[in-house]
């Protein structure tokens, strides 16, 4: 996590450090690329530089993004940061037991930065499953208030900021979190294309089930919220083709039809034929399955229940 008295390294720096390390000259590097002249001024953090040439660069250099999005972060790969991916695969993994003793060893430090951490743990827990109605919403604050301070997310903010979604009652502020996560998304997506693409399919999912959510506790919220936010995911152009991207996106899909799609059986059919993929995916990983049936089991009786009244 970036500390607020730690600036990030301009692109060029990083690159420089590391086109040295690896004992090549700038033409080995730009040639094919970008110009010489632009070369040697982003090298000198005169110009930045956009993100399909710099997966371009870095891809010469032999750098992946998660290396070089540390590298300017903390100018080193850090203990701190090694324990972020921790968290990311516990979490992937849903071993919450052990993501609860983590919460537990650092919500109390002296240190700010452990309490973040402690913060950003209990988010990811609270939004999985039915678990954001039974825990309390305020060790979540600190956490959203980071996303929405810190100048550049990286993937770990990305993958944060679907669950954080949850945790703000303000339309306008999950609004702009989707937009923090289309942006990260976009910047991430030439080198860690899938599993980019993941969590930003996680994001439009947690954004269009909290908005259809939302009515029942949100004064004054309307389901045309989530019927707008429906209609933007439909509309998102670059699916992935990796296998859960687009499973994930046929969930947003079938669970906005449940509720405002003209053919109603028809979409109902399809959250049955996603059941059915679901469970037979199931024992190849219980656990991992698990949740999404919980998910489009809910929204069935939740439409039903939206029908009724609509």
């Amino acid at each position: 996590m970036q500390k607020d008295n730690q600036p990030i390294l301009p692109a060029g720096i990083v690159i420089k450090q590391l086109r040295q390390a690896r004992a090549l000259t700038q033409k080995e590097v730009y040639q094919g690329i970008v110009s010489r002249s632009f070369y040697s001024r982003l090298e000198h953090g005169q110009y930045d530089v956009d993100a399909t040439h710099l997966w371009q660069l870095l891809d010469r250099l032999s750098v992946g993004a998660a290396e070089f999005d540390y590298l300017r972060r903390n100018h080193q790969i850090t203990s701190e940061a090694s324990l972020l991916n921790t968290i990311s695969d516990l979490y992937a993994q849903h071993r919450f037991d052990e993501l609860k003793q983590l919460y537990i060893a650092k919500r109390s430090s002296r240190l700010e930065s452990d309490r973040l951490l402690a913060s950003e743990i209990y988010t990811l827990v609270r939004a999985y499953g039915t678990n954001m109605f039974k825990m309390a919403v305020e060790p979540s604050l600190i956490a959203v208030e980071h996303l929405e301070d810190l100048s550049q997310w990286s993937l770990f903010e990305l993958q944060l900021a679907g669950p954080a979604i949850w945790t703000v009652n303000s339309l306008k502020r999950k609004q702009a979190l989707v937009e923090r996560g289309e942006a990260c998304y976009h910047f991430y997506a030439a080198m860690n294309g899938s599993y980019a693409a993941n969590l930003r399919e996680m994001l439009w999912l947690n954004y269009l089930q909290d908005l259809l959510t939302r009515p029942t506790y949100v004064k004054d919220a309307k389901f045309s919220d989530a019927k707008k936010a429906w209609k933007e995911i439909d509309a998102l152009s670059d699916l992935s083709s990796d296998f859960n991207c687009r499973l994930e996106r046929l969930m947003s899909h079938v669970i906005g039809a449940l509720y405002f799609a003209d053919d109603q059986q028809d979409a109902i059919n399809q959250a049955h034929q996603l059941l059915t993929t679901f469970r037979m995916l199931n024992g190849k990983d219980k656990h991992q399955i698990s949740i999404q049936e919980e998910i489009i089991t809910f929204q069935l009786k939740r439409a039903q229940e939206y029908h009724r009244y609509h």
